[in-house]
């Protein structure tokens, strides 16, 4: 009787237990060798991917024919999938490695068949010589087992990468979720994430703790650690066989842990990865904290932000040991109120007095002379400027009224403007559909081109008088909304530009103040640029009339002004 040795393989989890499971092809072969007349001494089974060239099992199965040289004849496996999905190449190579140490190979579906000599009746062999009557229908099985598998693939994760880019879950939930089957508006299935109780309250604690920004991160572990946190179990699995070699896990949180989770965005619902191109997408799901919350536990090192249209965007700063020193939240006017030398930002930093108390100081001697100021004094020059910009008495109410029928003339004026523009589109096509019959009816080649370069300069004018068309205007929502905000900002301007916790936060506000980054003196003396609101209401205050001519004037600036308060409460 010959003895045999089979190769077993799965890629799957779910196929080691499931389907073309291994008992399934041990069964298959044990039936292929008894009716072959073999006995299997030896099973090697392979729980990994038949993509792959590098295979311990494989090398394994050579070492043991090499040590058993001369007794084993056969090679079973299932069918030719199960051996290889490497393509035709990798298949012949393999088989040639057993044809070296004089063992066949055979598949229990019999499509492989014994090799032949086709000089055996002249006496010789060469190793071209050697082939087997069934190679052209192994070639094309070994071919399309990986033709196969690349479109499982690009099925598989093609979908599984548009889904990402939607926002939905694709891997195993984060710690502090849980995944949830959804049904789609178009009948198909998506996973999305909820949250799951303990592990949600110690990611919010976590995100709120480091936002407060007065315990350190080895603090607030031993916190978090305290309300019962354990890292979730997880399962070390063998590449070759898929067994459970080791358990790890539930181990208490550590500041580089910490780190990490902070550090994720999908936390706060907006997921960003590889499959996202490393861009921000909107989850279709809640996150456990919000992005404001987000952003200041991160301190400066991760930053998410907003735009009106709802897009996304993220930018990675200094790592938070860094941080601390550059945008330190004691220090955070430093980034908007400039030199009054060189017109660029403060430095600023603690002195220790010989109490051992420390004061802070903002100062800058780039090319110039030394400039030092208390941080006392320029919180309270500050503070002192923006109260002179609280809303003067039924100024707020009368510039709502004019920007309502400044609002309604521009409109009026924008329609007629719509109806030349559209006027002028049409006469432009037709000229185009003109030059068209032209080229039709051409017969020189010199005359056709042109005219082609002329319908190509009238389709660049068109596209501009569309997008000229397509400008977007002011809606009344977002003309309320901004003065929902600008009541705030007008009647409480000094907790309105101090009240930002992130450098990002606090240039975003002082943009919706000052026209132009304001220098400390200009501040002391009260002569900085304001944007267009808090100039009317300093310098022009309820006379209707001169409020009305300077906001038709400048019209584009407030739209732009909108727009900006709008996008820094989106943010």
């Amino acid at each position: 009787m010959k003895l045999a040795i089979a190769l077993l393989r799965v890629s799957t989890d779910k196929q080691f237990h499931h389907g073309d499971s291994i008992d399934t092809q041990k069964t298959r072969v044990d039936q292929a060798a008894e009716r072959d007349g073999a006995s299997i001494i030896s099973y090697f089974t392979e729980h990994y991917s038949g993509r792959k060239t590098n295979r311990v099992v494989i090398e394994d199965m050579l070492a043991f024919l090499d040590e058993h040289a001369g007794e084993i004849q056969v090679v079973y496996i299932v069918q030719i999938d199960r051996f290889t999905r490497a393509g035709s190449e990798m298949y012949l190579y393999l088989k040639r490695q057993l044809h070296k140490r004089g063992v066949d190979l055979r598949d229990a579906m019999g499509i492989i068949q014994k090799s032949i000599n086709t000089l055996e009746h002249v006496g010789f062999e060469y190793d071209w010589s050697i082939t087997s009557p069934s190679q052209t229908a192994e070639v094309m099985q070994a071919e399309y087992a990986n033709q196969e598998v690349n479109q499982i693939l690009t099925r598989t994760i093609g979908q599984q990468i548009k889904l990402a880019q939607e926002g939905y879950q694709t891997r195993s939930a984060e710690l502090g979720f849980r995944n949830v089957k959804i049904t789609r508006q178009n009948g198909r299935k998506a996973t999305i994430m909820e949250p799951l109780e303990p592990e949600a309250s110690w990611i919010r604690a976590i995100f709120e703790l480091r936002a407060d920004g007065a315990l350190s991160d080895e603090a607030i572990c031993d916190k978090i650690n305290a309300m019962g946190y354990k890292s979730r179990i997880m399962h070390r699995r063998d590449k070759s066989t898929g067994e459970v070699i080791a358990i790890t896990g539930s181990k208490p949180l550590s500041p580089k842990q910490l780190q990490r989770l902070v550090a994720k965005p999908i936390y706060c619902g907006v997921r960003v990865g590889k499959w996202t191109h490393n861009q921000p997408i909107k989850a279709p799901f809640d996150g456990l904290v919000s992005i404001s919350l987000f952003n200041r536990a991160n301190h400066g090192a991760v930053v998410l932000s907003g735009s009106k249209g709802g897009d996304l965007s993220i930018e990675y700063g200094q790592s938070r040991k860094h941080a601390t020193h550059l945008n330190n939240p004691d220090f955070l006017l430093r980034h908007v109120v400039m030199c009054p030398k060189c017109a660029k930002p403060f430095w600023a930093s603690k002195s220790r007095g010989k109490s051992g108390q420390y004061f802070g100081y903002f100062h800058c001697a780039r090319t110039h002379k030394s400039v030092s100021i208390s941080q006392s004094e320029f919180q309270e020059t500050v503070g002192c400027y923006l109260d002179k910009l609280e809303a003067k008495p039924g100024f707020l109410g009368l510039f709502k009224e004019v920007v309502r029928e400044t609002w309604i003339a521009k409109n009026k004026s924008r329609q007629e403007e719509f109806k030349a523009i559209d006027k002028h589109i049409k006469s432009l096509e037709l000229r185009q559909q003109n030059i068209l019959d032209r080229i039709a009816v051409c017969s020189s080649t010199l005359v056709q081109k042109k005219l082609e370069q002329e319908i190509e300069e009238l389709e660049g004018t068109i596209k501009a008088a569309k997008k000229e068309r397509s400008g977007v205007a002011l809606v009344e929502d977002q003309i309320e909304q901004y003065f929902q905000r600008a009541k705030f900002r007008l009647e409480h301007p000094k907790d309105y530009g101090l009240a930002a916790s992130t450098k990002g936060e606090t240039v975003k506000t002082w943009q919706t103040i000052f026209a132009h980054p304001p220098t400390f003196d200009d501040l002391k003396s009260g002569t900085p640029q304001l944007t267009l609101l808090y100039r009317l209401n300093h310098h022009i205050g309820c006379d209707k009339k001169q409020m009305a001519a300077h906001l038709s004037v400048n019209w584009n600036t407030f739209v732009k002004e909108v727009e900006g308060v709008l996008e820094v409460e989106l943010s």
